[in-house]
């Protein structure tokens, strides 16, 4: 184009995170691209140990390339138009924040359609989204909105800044939610102090053992002494003492953590530090994976080869209220003081000096409101589903008159763990009444994200 670009920018850039590119193009692309040096949005709280921010997708340079192709704007009229399929986490995600700060500065939004939730239309599992703008134009216009799923076609107005979680940093997740679920949205925000300003425990992410294979057995009865322990059709036997309760996110079940027979070999001292050496049984059974675990990037040199990681989500001195990072809503359930359940890195954990306010937790994130406000902020996965990440989960609101929230909260979960679970219609009724919200309030970003 005489002006230096094109008038139209159009394609399906490949969707690839940067782990599973060589290392040697890595450094070349992040030399050549602002959102792959630039950081992700950075929430002001305490959430960002995750990593989560550095894990920018391949598409977000395309998007990067692809404004600077267009045709900048002039004085007689607009730049030229870009027109991306795109995974919709990027308009979520913590590592997003770099490339909508630069949609935000070089162009105008002018329409953004996501199809995250809309009938699967590849044959890989992808949380697609459709990118319209304009290079150079003036920013603050309208942008088109737009949701498709099954059933639902919806489509509203809505200004740029106006998308954004927070509209003061244009890095902050994009919400799209229709103006009356957004309204709603805001109002409870504005009923509450987020989870990281509070009181509470810092939300941690499960164990993780870098080789599950090793560390994860069925308990499947007494050899005098020992616990006979089955995996994956290998039989062996173990000290009792070296056995805990094992706990994965797909496992997790509201309010209580179900019976089962899954253990996780635990090879750490009660302070929390590796044991110095492992019973015979154990180093027998764990002894076909040393090479394995000594290659694992997170023991970072150490001569210890069986050491666990994360292992302060293990602490059972305090309740816990752990959910799993994957579902079409929270599942929260409780881990009591002296439960000795590890919860494995697809969960997420609270732990809580108080059980009362433990209690209180777990009926909030099992409630139809914090759902739909969460799944608002969450990343999109397929059918619906969402991840309920560290970042994310710290941002819901608790109610401000916390102890108050504690006399309406607590005895629905003390209900629940006896046996009767309460409805999903008592959940909302308390939960509005605990951030002093009447049900019509809410009721649009229910219907919405619920």
């Amino acid at each position: 184009h005489a002006r230096g670009g094109f008038r139209l920018v159009i394609g399906n850039p490949p969707w690839v995170r940067l782990h599973n590119i060589p290392p040697a193009s890595r450094v070349a692309l992040r030399s050549a691209f602002r959102v792959y040096r630039e950081a992700g949005w950075e929430p002001a709280l305490d959430a960002r140990s995750s990593g989560f921010g550095t894990q920018i997708d391949l598409a977000a340079l395309f998007v990067e390339r692809s404004i600077g192709l267009a045709a900048p704007a002039t004085s007689s009229g607009d730049g030229g138009c870009i027109a991306l399929l795109l995974p919709a986490k990027l308009w979520r995600s913590l590592s997003g924040g770099a490339v909508r700060r630069l949609v935000d500065e070089e162009c105008a939004l002018r329409r953004l359609e996501d199809w995250s939730e809309a009938p699967c239309s590849f044959d890989a599992a992808v949380y697609p989204s459709i990118l319209i703008a304009t290079r150079g134009a003036a920013r603050g216009g309208e942008t088109i909105v737009a949701v498709r799923r099954r059933s639902l076609d919806v489509t509203w107005p809505a200004y740029h800044g106006n998308l954004r979680l927070d509209e003061a940093d244009s890095t902050s997740p994009w919400l799209l939610l229709p103006p009356d679920a957004r309204r709603a949205f805001d109002h409870l925000r504005a009923h509450g102090r987020s989870l990281g300003e509070s009181a509470l425990g810092r939300v941690t992410l499960g164990v993780k053992c870098g080789c599950n294979d090793a560390f994860v057995v069925d308990a499947v009865g007494a050899q005098g002494e020992l616990a006979r322990i089955e995996y994956r059709g290998r039989a062996g036997s173990l000290e009792w003492s070296m056995l805990r309760p094992l706990l994965r996110g797909d496992s997790v079940a509201a309010w209580r953590v179900p019976p089962s027979r899954r253990s996780i070999i635990w090879t750490h001292a009660d302070g929390g530090a590796p044991l110095t050496s492992l019973p015979s049984e154990a180093a027998r059974w764990l002894a076909p994976w040393r090479r394995r675990l000594r290659a694992r990037a997170d023991l970072r040199g150490t001569g210890v080869w069986w050491a666990l990681f994360r292992t302060e989500a293990a602490d059972c001195s305090r309740s816990r209220v752990v959910w799993s990072d994957f579902g079409r809503r929270p599942r929260a359930a409780l881990l009591g003081a002296g439960d000795n359940t590890v919860p494995l890195n697809s969960c997420y954990v609270v732990p809580c000096d108080d059980n009362v306010d433990a209690l209180t937790l777990t009926t909030l994130l099992n409630s139809p409101v914090a759902a739909a406000w969460l799944n608002a902020v969450a990343e999109p996965a397929r059918g619906g589903w969402h991840r309920y990440l560290a970042w994310t989960v710290t941002l819901l609101p608790l109610p401000r008159d916390w102890p108050r929230a504690r006399e309406i909260l607590a005895p629905l979960a003390e209900r629940a763990l006896l046996g009767d679970a309460p409805t999903d219609d008592e959940l909302h009724d308390a939960a509005c009444a605990a951030y002093r919200l009447r049900r019509c309030d809410m009721a649009p970003l229910v219907a919405w994200c619920g």
